[in-house]
């Protein structure tokens, strides 16, 4: 009887504090962040990822770009020509000398990205990335952030480019998207705390929808962006029905 009633209790506080939490998150207030970058128009804004193949004609184009960058161990950022195999010593290993062949020094294509919106991602966690990356984009006089939307697969150089650059626009990492997934699936959505301004995520994880009714309705009351992809073109109707600041399409 008594193995009972402790359960009975056990259960009692559990609701209590599920309820206390999903009402705390609810009750929260949040203000839009007034940036060019997240105005939203009629029609979202269209991002092109080219392949390797195409990558210098997207950047001499007209067309809104998402771009892998990476660092050298000289601290240049550059944008891969190529796909480096899970084998190979990473990116950030490497002087700019040594891979300049594969690589294209992101200020040589400075006139090319200052009319154009773009979606810079991250792809090495090195070390002070974060302040390599200002850095470079000081020298090209794109540090004001005006023109892109920063985003890694890594917490820890988006923490601390958040930390040093707070007026730039973050889309979500891995771990902050895994984050939602898992706060959803315990249906405490309305607690879920992330850095980002624009949530940046395909239609599926992991072979389910990853953008639904209630997260979409979540992500309004917080006055939160959303930007889809990278996608296929054959996805792009999908993608639009759900009114986003922005589609990536693969090229």
């Amino acid at each position: 009887m008594r193995i009972i009633v402790v359960t009975i209790l056990t259960l009692l506080m559990s609701f209590v504090c599920f309820l206390t939490v999903k009402y705390w998150g609810r009750s929260l207030s949040y203000t839009e962040y007034n940036h060019p970058m997240l105005q939203q128009s009629a029609e979202p804004i269209i991002f092109s990822k080219p392949s390797f193949e195409h990558l210098d004609q997207a950047l001499a184009g007209k067309e809104n770009l998402f771009l892998d960058i990476s660092v050298t161990f000289d601290q240049k950022l550059v944008i891969p020509r190529r796909q480096w195999q899970s084998t190979e010593r990473p990116i950030r290993l490497f002087n700019y000398d040594e891979v300049k062949n594969d690589v294209i020094l992101l200020s040589d294509v400075t006139e090319q990205l200052k009319n154009k919106k773009l979606v810079l991602n991250i792809i090495e966690n090195a070390h002070a990335v974060h302040q390599v990356f200002i850095h470079n984009l000081e020298q090209m006089g794109l540090a004001k952030g005006d023109n892109f939307i920063v985003t890694s697969p890594y917490e820890a150089p988006m923490k601390a480019l958040k930390e040093i650059a707070p007026a730039l626009v973050f889309a979500t990492t891995q771990p902050e998207i895994l984050k939602i997934v898992a706060m959803q699936s315990m249906h405490l959505i309305e607690a879920v705390s992330f850095r980002a301004d624009v949530i940046l995520q395909p239609l599926k994880i992991r072979q389910h929808d990853f953008f639904n009714e209630e997260l979409l309705a979540e992500m309004k009351r917080r006055k939160k962006k959303i930007l889809v992809g990278p996608i296929e073109p054959d996805q792009i109707q999908s993608a639009l029905q759900l009114e986003p600041l922005g589609i990536i399409i693969y090229e």
